[in-house]
């Protein structure tokens, strides 16, 4: 008989549990919002964290090569925030050896619909309209990429699904002429 998998074997939610933190449904929200990151929204290089001071548990990671490394922070929709506890994040919320500039809050709802909220300490200014429309652009060639690219791995999988359900020479495939022979009848279409 064969054993179910289920979220709590996973490799990555061991290691949630190895950072000794007692809060149990952050670390499924926090196990929900890495795989989010790492299958959905592709990014680069995805580690997880423990914070035993506010015993929550973080990932930090890059959403693209080029890209900074950010940290991300998930949460319940249910769960009350203040802005005395977003200054405790700010504070406390560190991946050692990287310098960044805010944590990025996943807000995750019962349904695992995620909403990511940008946070920094202090004002951050926009950057200019340039820079955004380069990103933007960016974001859009990649994202076509991709899809070009999964469109190619279907066809080919079309391709060889076919070649290896297609009888080949001396395989026993009949012609049309061997039909007619093997049971007495003509061959010839009229």
């Amino acid at each position: 008989m064969e054993e179910s998998f289920t979220p709590y074997d996973h490799v990555k939610f061991k290691e949630l549990e190895s950072f000794g933190l007692k809060n149990l449904v952050q670390m499924r929200t926090t196990f929900n919002v890495y795989l989010d990151l790492c299958e959905v929204r592709g990014w680069w290089n995805v580690k997880l964290h423990g914070c035993k001071d506010l015993d929550l548990a973080f990932i930090s990671g890059h959403p693209t090569r080029e890209e900074a490394r950010e940290i991300i922070l998930p949460l319940l929709s249910s769960d009350s925030i203040s802005t005395h506890c977003l200054q405790q994040y700010l504070k406390k919320i560190k991946v050692d050896g990287y310098e960044t500039h805010g944590i990025t809050l996943a807000i995750c709802d019962a349904d695992t619909t995620t909403v990511y909220y940008k946070i920094t300490e202090g004002l951050v200014t926009p950057e200019p309209p340039e820079v955004t429309e380069v990103k933007k652009v960016q974001r859009f060639e990649m994202i076509r990429k991709r899809q070009l690219n999964t469109q190619r791995a279907v066809q080919s999988y079309k391709t060889a699904k076919l070649k290896d359900s297609t009888p080949q020479e001396g395989e026993g495939a009949n012609t049309e002429k061997d039909e007619g022979l093997n049971t007495g009848e003509d061959a010839s279409v009229t």
